[in-house]
């Protein structure tokens, strides 16, 4: 498997529980405490056309709504367009400048495929779906961000809160939700 069929995978699962979303369930909590489920989806748009400016070719992409009054087809849309950047011959290998600094652009891959992860379990669980998706893709995140994190502490108001012990049946993805933090909203 390539990183694009990881992407193609993890966005194809995200894009799903996107379209299942009802339009009662849009302004559901989600356990981003400040974030609803549109908040969501809408945060993971965002993130896809930002994935043009880190590679280099297309303004940056300012804050504001990617969903507008379909947020089921703007998300896919949203998917399909940054698919189509991550898939420009020589992107992987050339280097490519994020918010985490400079790296080889196939990082690009791995930044959405966990976007997903996390931000699909959010949607899941805020929704009443199953979090069990993807084990593989999530046991592979989960190891980054353990890697990447080790015990060190988050610092308040971060992109992610403190480690939450999952539940002895723990899915990957949920384990995955416990190290980033996300405590279920919905069971």
């Amino acid at each position: 498997m390539t990183g694009l069929d990881d992407f193609d995978r993890a966005a194809s699962t995200v894009t799903g529980l996107v379209t299942a979303v009802r339009a009662d369930q849009w302004a559901l909590p989600t356990a981003c405490a400040d974030w609803d489920v549109r908040a969501v989806v809408n945060h993971l748009a965002h993130g896809n056309a930002k994935v043009a400016f880190w590679a280099g070719t297309a303004p940056p992409a300012p804050d504001g709504d990617y969903l507008g009054a379909s947020p089921a087809e703007a998300f896919a849309e949203s998917v399909t367009a940054a698919r189509a950047v991550l898939a420009e011959p020589g992107l992987f290998t050339r280097q490519v400048t994020t918010p985490l600094g400079e790296v080889p652009g196939v990082f690009l891959v791995h930044m959405r495929v966990n976007e997903y992860l996390a931000h699909g379990w959010d949607i899941a669980d805020a929704t009443g779906r199953p979090t069990d998706f993807l084990p593989d893709l999530a046991e592979r995140a989960l190891r980054q961000w353990q890697s990447r994190f080790g015990a060190a502490p988050r610092r308040p108001g971060g992109p992610f809160g403190p480690e939450v012990e999952p539940r002895p049946d723990a899915t990957p993805a949920d384990r995955l939700a416990a190290f980033l933090g996300r405590k279920a909203v919905n069971g």
